[in-house]
């Protein structure tokens, strides 16, 4: 009887520790602290010079909104994204010379935001066209 409970603790502790080390990590958007972002940098990447920068406060709350609280369990390991269909660079500027960045990209009718060496973040699709607004 000693030997089948020890067998059942062993197997439930095989169990629960399998489970909790099966756990996918949570990834989050490592762009800063929304009152600490001095200005935002968005390039379009498409021509030379396409570079737009927003400092007023409105813009930044805007595409902040954006990003902010996003999660993931997918993580990347890449400098930028592979083959998308439109791509925008997004630069989070600090008064202290700092700067976070993420890709906002579309790839075969669905929405990203991809951070290097962080996460893929699903967006919707009007949260990637207030961005492709906000460009244009």
């Amino acid at each position: 009887m000693r030997k089948f409970i020890l067998y059942i603790l062993i197997c439930g502790f095989i169990v629960i520790g399998t489970t909790a080390c099966s756990k996918d990590k949570e990834y989050t958007l490592n762009i800063g602290k929304l009152e600490e972002i001095s200005n935002i940098t968005i390039d379009t990447l498409a021509k030379e010079d396409n570079i737009k920068e927003f400092s007023d406060k409105n813009s930044i709350n805007e595409i902040y909104n954006i990003f902010s609280e996003k999660t993931t369990n997918v993580e990347i390991v890449n400098d930028n994204p592979s083959n998308p269909d439109i791509l925008y660079f997004i630069k989070f500027n600090n008064s202290k010379d700092e700067s976070n960045s993420a890709y906002v990209y579309k790839k075969r009718n669905k929405y990203y935001i991809e951070q290097p060496y962080n996460g893929i973040y699903k967006i919707t699709e009007e949260e990637y066209k207030t961005i492709e607004k906000i460009v244009k």
